[in-house]
């Protein structure tokens, strides 16, 4: 339908929501299948060596590495987010 004031297509609900579901699509998609770091990152961050080096246990991967003043499962980062996309 066109504006009769401005001569070119109304902006209706119905194709706003079409449009940025079209835009989110994708994102959702690839946020379903991919571990991200940052969700690395809220799993896999201890206060202390010893709980991280249990959780790498689980994670069957060996080891523990320091994060600023967290400790974090498994020999490396990307050993951890290799370690979590397993699961």
């Amino acid at each position: 339908m066109k504006n009769k004031f401005l001569g070119r297509p109304q902006t209706t609900l119905a194709s706003l929501s079409m449009r940025f579901g079209a835009m989110l699509a994708p994102l959702l998609v690839f946020g379903v299948f991919s571990a991200s770091p940052a969700t690395a990152h809220m799993k896999g961050m201890y206060d202390t060596k010893a709980e991280a080096e249990k959780r790498a246990a689980e994670l069957k991967c060996k080891g523990a590495f320091q994060m600023g003043d967290m400790w974090m499962p498994c020999a490396s980062e990307r050993a951890l987010h290799d370690a979590i996309q397993r699961q």
